[in-house]
């Protein structure tokens, strides 16, 4: 009987994981399924039940919680709770860089009124 209230979509897809913490963590896995609020991936390394965690997925960054981990065949089988996502992170990443590049000059233009 399937107890999630999300339906789970099936993917073999490559990511990059940081456990976050004091020492941060990263390692590769796979997203091997997902929904709106979790996550299941396969990875080279465990990571702590209640982690706090960075999946780096495309353009896309999840922050969650690791619900579970445990081994499974040479890897480990990992859960997450998806808290929040940031779609389009190169996009806006190009956003972020433009308006920067827009305020130095208004900026420059500031520093040398007060210099005056």
């Amino acid at each position: 009987m399937e107890l999630r209230s999300q339906p789970r979509l099936e993917t073999d897809e490559p990511v990059q994981v940081t456990v976050l913490g004091e020492s941060e963590t990263k390692f590769l896995g796979r997203i091997t399924n997902y929904s709106s609020r979790g996550l299941g991936l396969l990875a080279e390394q465990p990571a702590p039940q209640g982690a706090a965690v960075k999946v780096e997925w495309g353009d896309t960054l999840l922050l969650g919680e690791v619900c579970y981990c445990h081994p499974e065949g040479e890897g480990f089988a990992i859960g997450l709770d998806v808290e929040h996502a940031l779609y389009h992170t190169e996009e806006l990443a190009r956003l972020a860089r433009r308006i920067l590049d827009e305020a130095e000059p208004q900026k420059n233009r500031q520093e040398k009124e007060i210099a005056k």
